[in-house]
Order: C-alpha cells, then sequence, then structure tokens
C-alpha cells in the first residue's frame, strides 16, 4: 500500500491471516506501516484539519492578549480536534491488531462510534496542551525580555509535559478501545503509567520530542506534521504499550467474543427468516 489513496482503500478488504504471526519491534514497525501507510496518513490529516480552528483562536487570544479567549480557543478546538484524533488511535490500533477492511469503511464506522465519548477527552486534551506550549513559550521568552525564569518553573514546566503526556499515551486508546465514563478512563490512565512506568516514559518523551522539532523548525515543521504527524508517534507508542492493554484489559479477547456475539446472532436471524419463509 503506497502513501496515497487508490479505490481498493475505500472497499473492504481481507485483513491479514489470524495464524499469520505478528512480528515484534521495528519489523513489525515496517510491516505495520508498509501496509496500512495510506490510512494512517490520510488519518493524521483529516486530524491536522480538525486542530486548525483551535489553533486559529487560541493564537488569536494571545496576540490580542486573552486569557479567555484562548481558553475557549482551546475547549472548541478540543472538542473538533478529538475525534479526529480518536480516529488516528482507532486506525493505528487496527492495524495493529492486523483487522480485515479497508482504511475508508473502518474508519468512517470507528468515527460515528467514538465521537461522541472523545468530546470531553480532546477538551481536556485541548486546555492541558495551550497550557503547556504557554509554559513553555513563557519560560523560554521571558529571559529575553529581562525576567529570570526560575529553576523551579523550568522543572514545573518539563515534569508537567512528561507526566500529561506520559497519561495521554494510555488515555487516547481506551477512549476508542473501551466503553467507559472519562473519569475511569483517567484513573485507569494513571494507574497504568505508574503501572508500566518505562513505556509510559518512553511513549511520554518521543512524543515531547517529535513535537518539539515541528515547533523548532516552523513553518518548515508544518511539512513535518502533516506527512508524519500523529500517525508516526501514535504508532511506535501503541506498539509499546498494546502488551500492557491487553494484559490489563484484554483488549482483542473481548473484540473476539463481541464479534462472535454478533456472527452468532446474525445467523440466527437468518435461521429464523430461513424457517419463516
Amino acid at each position: 500500500m503506497g502513501l496515497f489513496p487508490s479505490a481498493k482503500d475505500f472497499e473492504e478488504g481481507p485483513g491479514v491471516d489470524k495464524n499469520t504471526p505478528r512480528k515484534t519491534g521495528i519489523l513489525r514497525f515496517f510491516e505495520v506501516v508498509g501496509r496500512d501507510l495510506t490510512g494512517m496518513f490520510l488519518a493524521t490529516f483529516l486530524a491536522c484539519l480538525g486542530f486548525v480552528p483551535g489553533i486559529c483562536i487560541v493564537l488569536f487570544g494571545f496576540a490580542s492578549g486573552s486569557l479567555v479567549v484562548m481558553a475557549a480557543g482551546a475547549v472548541i478546538g478540543g472538542a473538533i480536534a478529538g475525534p479526529c484524533l480518536a480516529g488516528v488511535y482507532d486506525t493505528v490500533l487496527r492495524a495493529l491488531r492486523d483487522e480485515p477492511g479497508y482504511w475508508w469503511s473502518t474508519y468512517r464506522r470507528a468515527f460515528r462510534q467514538n465521537w461522541k465519548s472523545s468530546i470531553l477527552p480532546g477538551i481536556f486534551y485541548g486546555l492541558i496542551i495551550t497550557l503547556q506550549v504557554s509554559l513553555v513559550y513563557f519560560c523560554v521568552t521571558m529571559p529575553a525580555r529581562g525576567v529570570q525564569v526560575g529553576t523551579g518553573i523550568w522543572v514545573g514546566a518539563i515534569l508537567n509535559l512528561i507526566v500529561f503526556h506520559m497519561l495521554f499515551t494510555y488515555m487516547w486508546p481506551q477512549v476508542v478501545l473501551l466503553n467507559q465514563p472519562f473519569h475511569q478512563t483517567l484513573v485507569n490512565s494513571l494507574l497504568c503509567m505508574l503501572g508500566f512506568l518505562p513505556h509510559a516514559l518512553a511513549a511520554s518523551l518521543l512524543q515531547i520530542v517529535f513535537w518539539g522539532i515541528v515547533i523548532l523548525t516552523m513553518p518548515l515543521g508544518v511539512v513535518l506534521m502533516v506527512l508524519l504527524g500523529f500517525w508516526f508517534t501514535t504508532e511506535i507508542c501503541c506498539q509499546m504499550i498494546t502488551g500492557d492493554l491487553e494484559r490489563v484489559f484484554h483488549v482483542e479477547a473481548q473484540i473476539r467474543a463481541k464479534k462472535d456475539a454478533e456472527l452468532a446472532e446474525y445467523l440466527a436471524q437468518e435461521d429464523q427468516d430461513s424457517r419463516g419463509e
């Protein structure tokens, strides 16, 4: 599958044989990317579009010096971007599960299923990211204006970035995989990041470094964001933590059980209809 979509990307596909052994590490990364790059790229492109309204409002609030407008932009933008970002995670997680089907069919179905449950996480994510960017901007620019930034503020800003990105690493997969209240998702995410600290820390640092490069290379960073953007870090991070999620939530077993139940219900209905005739 190439970078740009073809007609086959909008049809149902056979997927991967369930008996095919899964690769691990970097081989698994190239296997998934080589097979599902188009879907991940398109989901990332839609996510980038979903972030545009919030970014514009936040930048307008920043330029006008209005914290209220910035907060409103974070809330509105997060509500719009949340479902789009959930679409990226759903696409990547399906690829890592080797689920059958081509991108557009599964993306459209998953978006209808997840958009409501991803609004509140999106708002939370938008507010935190806006706060983090503002805090880092303050730490970087204030010394040039003659204002010394203390070590404590720098340490707080760095810890803020690390801890919340550790939390987000486990939050978004749960949003698209589990049907539960958002407060339960946050509790589970906190417990997972503490229980699987090395994975959470590695995923957090990867995201911080990547998005730091994107911001520092602006406006060229826009190209990097569109081409790699969310799918690159999401794939690597999800590949790191899928084993953790499976160990705690038994995701694939639940999905198989749900599909088996749906198939049994469908066959029973078919049998009932045939008898009725």
